[in-house]
């Protein structure tokens, strides 16, 4: 969109995107920051005041620096000495630069949220880095005091990490030695263009939130001195929500407490809040305890049900004090659950065999959730969050973007999940913003992906398996079989802290005993080395010559007992 812009539009966009200025910087730059290459070989630079006014030197690669004399060439005379002005003939504002770069990006058909200045400039520093550029090199480039800053700009961009990756998942390909029906050729997949669904609606990649009507139905078996708190409840909770979490966290919070109170209204006779007390909580959590729901499960519910109370005491409900004294379940120290290399074996071939079976479109759709979950490691809010913009076909990577503590990131994918992905999308519109995966014409949900799952681990005959437990194996497989760094696998999962990454890979025995002989082998080497004959030749050989003449002379002979 902006190659078919004017010149002006083109060089100031390619000042950000290919040599990384802030916005601001490019609204302060003065045409006599402008200096073009004098000698054959050499490059054009610019003189770039940064944060703190501090002035830096960035070179520009020919076709940048044509760019900026192009728009020099034809830049009208004007009084203002900045590098870009507008057609009213004054320079530009970081605003004005701003509606530029939106004005393309809806030119474009992307989101307005999916590009921003800020983000041209994150690109750049993705780019240098995925090309190696070193990183001390690229944060002085950037203007950076500090490298963590620019460790946050390239996050998930290391190329190293794409590489620990591909051969960690080429490890446990050449291991596992999968038959040819294991990958399926694209044609089986692929949708023809009369078969393809519709394109969704733009706004379909975020589900909507729960309305009153909605809460209200969920809750109707409850007494209405309970059904009108819980749905103002939910209404207030739900506005701070991030959106795409909005109406999954809804609907288990109104489960919660509606499970709750139908107990407590059945089984205690509780007619009112106000008589409500600590015995009855302590009650039905001992009734959890005898279900044997996790101790994780009941923290859960306690949060959310004393967020009730403390939202029924802000509207002047009387509640007991000692509602809050209930103690919470103490957790045990929790351990990863991944599956093991033959149950995760015959849980792939169940869905292989089983989408064979499937329309093209089924097909492919469930190869794809599956392929992501179990080769990409991504958490099922992640996946269900990905539109077709976060998708980059040619990298065969996709762009994390609703994490954890919104820390982006990028994941590389396998060429099978790449192929399936591709499938899938087959005779779609393209819209940057519509959800990557749909199913009848609407984005997936988490319900059709766990009843999927289920139904294949079914077939599999492998019981307790859950989109996170995915997740699990996918950390214990590249740790233990592809001999990921774990440093590269804490990248690919999203972990703020390495102790985190440790605690979802489970390391076995055999991958402990293989880790210690061999650096056992590597330490013994260092002392077995052969020393070098040029350097100690002539010493050994006169120490010999010394202990033969020794042994000759009986002068010389040690007298020993």
């Amino acid at each position: 969109a902006v190659s078919q812009g004017p010149v002006r539009d083109q060089a100031l966009v390619a000042l950000m995107l290919d040599v990384g200025l802030r916005v601001g910087e490019v609204a302060a730059l003065r045409v006599q920051d402008y200096a073009p290459a004098v000698q054959p070989g050499e490059l054009a630079a610019l003189r770039v005041r940064g944060k703190g006014d501090q002035a830096c030197r960035v070179w520009l690669v020919p076709e940048t620096a044509e760019l900026v004399e192009s728009w020099l060439a034809e830049r009208p005379a004007v009084g203002d000495a900045a590098l870009f002005i507008t057609r009213r003939k004054r320079g530009f504002t970081v605003r004005g630069i701003q509606d530029r770069v939106k004005h393309y990006a809806q030119r474009a058909g992307l989101a307005p949220d999916q590009v921003s200045c800020h983000c041209l400039r994150h690109t750049f520093a993705r780019r240098m880095a995925e090309t190696r550029m070193p990183l001390p090199s690229l944060s002085h480039w950037l203007g950076h005091r500090q490298l963590t800053t620019t460790q946050l700009y390239i996050d998930g961009a290391n190329p190293d990490v794409r590489a620990d990756y591909q051969t960690a998942m080429q490890r446990l390909s050449e291991a596992e030695c999968r038959d040819s029906r294991a990958v399926p050729e694209a044609e089986s997949l692929t949708s023809s263009p009369s078969q393809a669904e519709p394109p969704p609606r733009a706004d379909s990649a975020v589900a909507p939130p729960l309305t009153a009507q909605d809460i209200a139905g969920k809750v109707s078996d409850l007494p209405a001195w309970l059904r009108a708190p819980i749905v103002d409840f939910v209404l207030a909770k739900q506005v701070r929500w991030p959106p795409y979490h909005r109406r999954n966290r809804a609907r288990q919070w109104v489960g919660e407490l509606r499970r709750a109170w139908t107990w407590l209204l059945q089984e205690r006779q509780v007619t009112g809040l106000a008589d409500l007390s600590r015995r009855d909580l302590s009650a039905y959590l001992a009734h959890c305890h005898e279900r044997e729901l996790a101790s994780g499960t009941l923290n859960h519910f306690l949060t959310t049900f004393w967020s009730f109370l403390h939202f029924l005491e802000d509207q002047g409900e009387p509640i007991a004090p000692g509602l809050y004294r209930v103690p919470r379940p103490q957790e045990s120290d929790w351990q990863p659950r991944p599956l093991s290399e033959a149950e995760y074996a015959r849980l792939e071939q169940a869905v292989l065999t089983m989408t064979a079976d499937d329309t093209p479109e089924a097909a492919a759709l469930d190869r794809s959730w599956f392929f992501i979950l179990s080769d990409g490691g991504l958490r099922i809010s992640e996946m269900l969050t990905l539109t077709i913009g976060d998708w980059d076909p040619q990298a065969q990577t996709l762009r994390i973007r609703h994490a954890k503590g919104n820390r982006e990131r990028r994941v590389p994918v396998t060429p099978r999940t790449a192929q399936a992905i591709e499938a899938h999308l087959a005779g779609r519109s393209g819209e940057p913003h519509a959800p990557l995966l749909i199913r009848r014409e609407r984005a997936v949900h988490a319900d059709y992906v766990r009843h999927r799952l289920h139904a294949f681990a079914a077939q599999a005959d492998v019981a307790g398996v859950t989109p996170h437990r995915l997740r699990h194996t996918y950390a214990t497989r590249l740790l233990n079989g592809g001999r990921i760094r774990v440093t590269s696998l804490q990248k690919l999962m999203g972990h703020q802290r390495i102790d985190t990454t440790m605690i979802y890979a489970a390391i076995y025995d055999e991958t402990l005993q293989s880790d210690y002989e061999a650096a056992m082998a590597r330490l013994q080497a260092r002392f077995e080395t052969d020393p070098d004959w040029d350097l100690w030749g002539p010493t050994i050989e006169a120490a010999f010559q010394t202990e033969a003449e020794t042994a000759e002379d009986p002068k010389l002979s040690v007298v020993t007992d």
